[in-house]
């Protein structure tokens, strides 16, 4: 950024259900009011590798070329509420899809994102950055989509499941 440039980011509605609705937020942070843990789990065009613990996903709309999302299958709001077991299995299998996933796309930096105030559900958001990406010298604002082809989440997912296996996840 030179000097001069500013940045503006307006809010969305992520968020506004706790603030808003404290009731209606803590029946979804429940496995019973869970969205994710009611519905019928990830769409299966979009899981692009399994594991015992978590899915990864990674839909044709994104929000960068590499963008991929680990979920795990146990319902927590916070990764420290997961039991030890499925905690360090989900960090084991987030940091093995990352290794996977830079070996695709060769970023020069990965992003790691946990969130949950939108889906009270434990999943990070793993955001290769690379030159071309329209981010550059901003935050990641979701304002920008890309479409991915069968073969560009073929390349990526083949490569996520290769990591997986070499380590032991799959």
């Amino acid at each position: 950024m030179s000097e001069g440039d500013t940045i503006s980011i307006r809010a969305n509605a992520s968020g506004r259900l706790w603030h808003d609705d404290p009731d209606r937020w803590r029946e979804l942070c429940t496995p019973e009011g869970c969205p994710w843990c009611q519905g019928p789990g990830p769409p299966p065009d979009e899981v692009l590798a399994e594991t015992r613990t978590c899915w990864v996903t990674g839909g044709a709309e994104a929000i960068l070329p590499g963008y991929v999302c680990v979920s795990t299958k146990a319902h927590a709001v916070e990764p420290y509420e997961l039991d030890d077991e499925t905690m360090h299995a989900f960090w084991a299998d987030a940091m093995t899809v990352a290794r996977g996933l830079a070996i695709a796309v060769q970023p020069v930096k990965m992003n790691y994102e946990i969130h949950g105030n939108t889906i009270p559900h434990v999943h990070m958001h793993l955001f290769p950055r690379t030159p071309q990406d329209p981010y550059v010298g901003y935050v990641i604002h979701n304002r920008d989509q890309v479409i991915r082809t069968p073969e560009q989440l073929s390349v990526i997912a083949e490569s996520i499941r290769g990591a997986l296996a070499a380590a032991g996840r799959l």
